[in-house]
């Protein structure tokens, strides 16, 4: 049966090469549609990791629900810190506090988040000392220096090096603290060129009157498969520890997570919808196949074949061809995928160096990445679709009578 329908196949050249370029490239297209987009997630989740959370994120109970520093902060964090360090020598462990206030000049005031960081630790996760345009980074005993975002800087109407006043609620009352212009940083998202300032942790610490606390504590791993391992170690070794939230990144920035995800389903059936309409073209070309072949199901009919067996020849045809088909495709997306992994798409001559996507700014040159589930399910899919667009011809065939068949020009 095997051979009759290879045979069947070669005989029919041009058909049977229409619907393998009708599937393979269907499936080719999905492929790399779907590992461009897995590349994009990929990178949007890191982006929001290393400059928003971490792997493994531990912070002050309460804090996720209600970020405010004065509430909810981890004590005692460079023990904390060391800690967990020992725990996972490999990780980049970091300490951040975050917090809202009124940034002022000479000339204007804007409402402002605050990022506090340990600057020489924060430059092995992010990549903002890289995006200063104008100026330096912070230095490691610079309390009083300051980072704005470009645009920022614009509205304040301040250079590099001029002066500005943080006010915001301290711990007992109003509190305000001078710092001297950096740096401006240019990140490409509007939210943090327009209202981002990075000050180090120890200044946050005197503006709040917080000595050795922080809003979090983070850890960042060279494996993201591991941190379900990794979080389990820290909860374990940290369980006896009171005012803590320990967390994966999955909840720590859960509607990013869940924009990829809802991003993700879309495109999926979009890419579902792409599958149908290769099945369609498959049906239609093996209907075709099946009506010129009707003298020669007539015959096959006549010498004896039976309704059946002639349905299972026209099915492995169509199992034949899928399953060439799909190879064929699977190795057009494997192609594809590995030239975008290396090479990049690059979108920046219509949008610009970066685009920003629910909050988080990411380049416009964008990379594929290997998403092997998905690309297993869709070599199967489309084998399985290749088959399903062969049952309604082989029953046809099947009903066949043999001397009306015959009679078929």
């Amino acid at each position: 049966m095997l051979r009759l329908a290879c045979r069947n196949l070669l005989r029919n050249r041009t058909l049977s090469a229409i619907c393998c370029a009708s599937v393979a490239g269907t499936l080719t297209l999905v492929i790399m549609g779907n590992n461009l987009n897995h590349g994009t997630y990929l990178t949007m989740l890191e982006k929001g990791i290393s400059t928003t959370a971490g792997h493994v994120v531990i912070q002050g109970q309460g804090w996720k629900d209600n970020p405010d520093p004065l509430k909810h902060r981890v004590e005692g964090a460079t023990e904390l810190a060391a800690q967990v360090q020992g725990l996972h020598p490999q990780a980049i462990v970091l300490q951040r506090t975050f917090l809202g206030g009124l940034l002022s000049s000479a000339s204007n005031s804007v409402a402002v988040a605050v990022q506090a960081v340990v600057a020489q630790d924060e430059r092995q996760v992010t990549d903002l000392h890289e995006k200063i345009v104008e100026g330096t980074w912070l230095q490691e005993d610079d309390s009083r220096g300051i980072v704005l975002g470009f645009e920022l800087a614009n509205k304040l109407e301040v250079s590099v090096g001029k002066k500005v006043v943080l006010m915001g609620q301290g711990k007992e009352d109003v509190a305000s603290r001078l710092f001297r212009v950096r740096g401006l940083v240019r990140t490409g998202a509007a939210q943090a060129d327009g209202f981002l300032a990075v000050v180090s942790l120890a200044g946050a610490q005197d503006f709040l009157d917080q000595p050795d606390a922080a809003s979090q504590v983070s850890l960042h791993l060279d494996d993201p498969d591991s941190t379900d391992a990794v979080l389990a170690a820290v909860k374990s070794s940290l369980g006896n520890r009171e005012g803590l939230e320990i967390l994966g990144w999955k909840e720590a920035i859960d509607n990013l997570y869940e924009f990829t995800e809802v991003d993700r389903a879309t495109n999926n059936k979009f890419m579902f919808i792409i599958g149908i309409i290769g099945a369609l073209v498959i049906l239609n070309v093996i209907l075709m196949s099946v009506m010129e072949r009707m003298r020669e199901f007539g015959v096959m009919l006549a010498l004896g074949m039976t309704p059946s067996k002639l349905r299972r020849l026209i099915l492995t045809e169509g199992l034949v061809l899928g399953l060439a088909s799909a190879v064929l495709g699977l190795l057009g997306g494997s192609a594809v995928t590995a030239y975008l992994a290396h090479a990049g798409l690059d979108y920046s001559g219509m949008m610009g160096d970066t685009m920003e996507m629910s909050g988080v700014a990411i380049s416009t040159h964008l990379y594929a990445a290997w998403d092997l589930n998905h690309m297993a399910a869709s070599t199967v899919a489309a084998v399985l679709l290749s088959i399903s667009a062969t049952i309604y011809p082989a029953w046809k065939a099947g009903r066949l009578q043999p001397v009306e068949a015959m009679r078929h020009v």
